[in-house]
């Protein structure tokens, strides 16, 4: 199925009606989250995995294990140890083994006060024989699991498997991911605005940078870009127009979009260049769903999902480039696929006012047929003239975003 991918389409329209990102941490592991094996340790010998904090001060807030209980052991206690490079101890806590684990291989999540961290860290585990911790066995291992001990606090030479044969202890640490900072240079353009922003991000997982004009507080235009790395220039050039859907009959003005030049997804760029949140209801009096429709270069609509990521339509153009059973038409599709129904289906968008938040537009009837792309267009207009202003948010890939001061024109 097309490759507007669940996870995008669900945090797409997340942002769109919340004007937030799910999370602010980080979780940093050198597994591959699957558990070949499973050891565990007695006496003072531990597993530790030394980890490289993304920043040069890292905030670190919980160590998360994949394990279960040792049903042949009657012991209760573990201890969590983090050392520095030099083996020094930052933080110790003991805790009952029964409160994270039980009798399954899973991930547990142990949270620890806020510490700070730099370079090189350790996280050690010492159960005492009461836990089975998860193994990822592989020729790649990442030759940051080790058996440590304590006092001295060491890395140990042991017969288990080692970082040298492929082992890589399921522990992961997780902590707070710095926000990123921008900041916003405006001047005119070839009767347009060009909008300049300058990005960093200390943590270097910059996902994307957005500019909105503003006209009294409403939206009439946004932009998308991916970006990342730590550092970012982004231009952006607003034409002074602003955007409207119309089935051919009626139309709606103002409604909030979302151009992304680079697409949904690159190589479907020139059909998913514009999206836009909105309200899916398929049938008269029948129940209505959050979605998100996707428009092309052409202004013509292309795609149209849900927040779960089920594809309700999709256009004969980006049916053309799918991987498909040889013979397999388009109208085949249409009758297997397509939920929405011509003539019955209505769509309805979306104005957003910075200070009142999202309003709904009146419902578009979906008209003509799949073929015809239902005569569903996204249009760009002439906005208003007077007094706008201008702001970049910035997002990196734990969810955290800045949000610029407005600069009026």
């Amino acid at each position: 199925m097309m490759r507007l991918k669940r996870a995008v389409i669900f945090y797409l329209f997340f942002v769109y009606l919340s004007g937030t990102a799910p999370g602010s941490m980080i979780s940093i592991g050198y597994d591959d989250g699957v558990a070949e094996d499973a050891y565990w340790l007695d006496g003072g010998l531990g597993h530790g995995v030394a980890f490289t904090s993304p920043v040069e001060s890292w905030t670190l807030s919980e160590v998360a294990v994949c394990g279960m209980l040792n049903p042949k052991s009657d012991g209760e206690i573990f201890v969590l140890e983090i050392w520095d490079g030099d083996y020094n101890l930052l933080y110790a806590r003991a805790d009952v083994a029964r409160s994270y684990f039980g009798g399954e291989m899973k991930w547990a999540g142990i949270d620890i006060p806020d510490l700070q961290v730099s370079g090189l860290f350790f996280v050690c585990l010492f159960e005492f024989s009461t836990i089975y911790v998860g193994a990822d066995v592989g020729e790649d291992a990442s030759l940051r699991s080790f058996v440590v001990s304590r006092s001295p606090n060491k890395i140990d030479a042991w017969d288990l498997p080692s970082p040298q044969n492929g082992t890589d202890w399921m522990i992961s640490a997780v902590g707070r991911s710095p926000a990123p900072e921008a900041e916003l240079q405006l001047t005119p353009a070839d009767g347009g605005v060009l909008a300049e922003a300058t990005i960093a991000d200390e943590d270097a997982n910059l996902a994307s940078a957005t500019i909105y004009v503003l006209e009294e507080g409403e939206v009439i235009w946004a932009e998308r870009r991916q970006i990342e790395g730590s550092e970012a220039e982004v231009a952006f050039e607003w034409d002074r127009r602003s955007f409207r859907v119309t089935n051919g009959t009626e139309g709606r003005g103002r409604v909030f979009a979302i151009k992304t030049p680079d697409g949904i997804c690159e190589d479907r760029a020139e059909y998913t260049a514009y999206s836009a949140p909105c309200i899916l209801r398929l049938s008269a009096g029948g129940p209505r769903t959050a979605a998100v429709a996707h428009f092309g270069r052409d202004g013509k609509l292309h795609a149209l999902a849900d927040g779960s990521g089920f594809v309700h339509y999709l256009s004969g153009e980006l049916f053309g480039l799918e991987e498909k059973e040889p013979g397999r038409s388009y109208g085949r599709y249409v009758r297997e696929n397509i939920t929405v129904i011509e003539g019955e289906s209505e769509l309805t968008f979306f104005t957003l006012n910075l200070r009142e938040g999202m309003g709904a537009l009146p419902p578009l009837m979906l008209a003509r047929s799949a073929i015809h792309n239902f005569n569903l267009s996204l249009e760009e207009v002439d906005a208003a003239a007077g007094e706008h202003s201008m702001y970049v948010e910035v997002a990196d890939s734990a969810g955290n975003i800045f949000r610029g001061s407005q600069m009026l024109f």
